[in-house]
């Protein structure tokens, strides 16, 4: 899940009867300790003896927009193959170990990152440690697994995309939104890339992107600051850094992810729902970009729960438009959107919901930005961020999201205050600028029932 969506899901599922304090990075305080290699690794611990558990979660600086054309997925073949064994563990030993200790593992990627992530038992630290470094420096890649494998991430790409209504809307929207740059592209890959990719090509991509020197280590539970230091160093300092990847970095201009869309853009494409799925799209800015926090606070209030103004214009009325509708700001390491996506009551004309969906929610800048609307956000998103906070993982993750994305976890403190700082007028203003830019309305149906 991408960091600002997820910000999206914290706001909506939290109960606002409560007031929050307020915002201020003043009323959160973590006890964290920054570990840094001189191979550029760096590593975040923080204590809590409360249970003798721990989550580690590692942060890769690599996910889809790093692909070229020809080896797309590539990040998310590589994450399925780093659970295949490496130099010290071998062949498909990692799970067992892990699983065998009591711990549980998994990982995902997006397009801006990968993630690994493990919950233990307080006496398994080292063992993790060893495995984690072992599989960075000395992945297997076995050619037998290799061609196994593939042909798995193949049937996900058809579960994720061909086969599911919701997969093909999205994967249009982005394709549409983001044509012609990395964005635009599938994190699981291309069916045609898939099927060529070789073993030596992910090889290369591994040596570049799978170092000390793109990576984040986050320790959080029942261990030993000084111990976390002492392994760290012990299994990854002699780990060497990539020559390459900080060059591959740079490389990656803002200005070659935005998206190009002239006027608003009205697409249908056939699908297997059978009633329309649809998401409109306005472009937005980048994860870290001030006016972002009033559009999160935006979304939420038009597309948040029982209250929210679309649910109340096209759900709660006497004859429905729709049967579900949301609204999200997805701000992405180099891009953002705002997006409004929902399922139709069948037989809706789509055009004519376009239309009037663009005439209402232009009319929410005016009508449904309160500063008792905006008070009600902050105070779910207090609410959750401390519930969230409150587990070894969700604090891993939190803390990770920050370091990789900021280059600093402690980055959350001006997040915090620029929440707080949100005001009506912020709101409007960004709420008339984007919902005045060219738009894509896209949507998935099955047209011949």
């Amino acid at each position: 899940m991408k960091f600002w969506f997820m910000l999206f899901v914290i706001f909506s599922g939290c109960s606002s009867k409560d007031p929050a304090k307020n915002l201020s990075s003043s009323h959160l305080k973590l006890n964290v300790s920054e570990i840094k290699l001189d191979n550029g690794l760096t590593a975040l611990v923080v204590p809590n003896s409360k249970l003798p558990i721990f989550s580690i979660q590692i942060f890769y600086k690599v996910g889809g927009k790093n692909e070229v054309p020809g080896i797309t997925g590539a990040s998310h073949f590589l994450e399925h193959m780093m659970f295949k064994g490496a130099k010290k563990y071998g062949k498909n030993t990692i799970d067992f170990i892990i699983e065998g200790s009591g711990g549980s593992t998994n990982a995902y990627t997006t397009n801006d990152q990968t993630v690994y992530y493990e919950n233990l038992p307080t006496s398994e630290l080292e063992k993790i440690l060893d495995i984690e470094a072992d599989r960075m420096e000395n992945l297997l890649l076995d050619v037998d697994d290799f061609n196994k494998e593939r042909q798995v991430v193949l049937e996900e790409r058809k579960m994720r995309y061909e086969n599911s209504p919701r997969g093909q809307l999205y994967l249009e929207l982005m394709q549409s939104l983001y044509v012609g740059t990395p964005y635009g592209r599938s994190v699981i890959g291309d069916i045609p890339d898939l099927k060529s990719v070789s073993r030596e090509q992910i090889h290369q991509y591994f040596k570049k992107f799978y170092a000390p020197n793109n990576a984040v280590i986050i320790l959080a539970g029942d261990v030993s600051v000084g111990q976390a230091k002492k392994l760290i160093q012990e299994k990854f300092g002699k780990i060497p850094s990539s020559p390459s990847v900080e060059k591959a970095h740079q490389e990656l201009l803002d200005k070659d992810f935005e998206p190009k869309i002239k006027g608003h853009q009205f697409i249908s494409k056939k699908g297997e729902s059978p009633n329309p799925l649809f998401m409109l799209a306005f472009p937005t800015y980048k994860a870290g970009h001030i006016k972002g926090y009033a559009l999160d606070v935006l979304a939420t209030i038009i597309g948040s729960g029982k209250s929210g103004s679309l649910i109340n214009s096209y759900v709660l009325i006497d004859k429905p438009v729709a049967t579900s509708v949301y609204a999200a700001h997805q701000s992405l390491e180099k891009s953002g959107f705002f997006f409004i996506g929902g399922e139709l009551v069948k037989g809706v004309k789509l055009k004519e919901f376009d239309n009037d969906l663009l005439k209402k929610i232009s009319g929410y800048c005016d009508s449904e930005i309160t500063e008792r609307n905006i008070q009600k956000v902050k105070n779910n998103y207090l609410s959750g961020l401390y519930s969230g906070l409150d587990t070894n993982a969700g604090l891993a993750s939190f803390l990770g999201e920050r370091q990789l994305l900021f280059g600093d976890w402690k980055f959350y403190k001006e997040e915090l205050e620029l929440y707080e700082k949100v005001n009506v007028e912020d709101v409007k203003n960004v709420c008339r600028e984007v919902l005045s830019k060219p738009s894509l309305f896209i949507s998935v149906w099955n047209m011949h029932k």
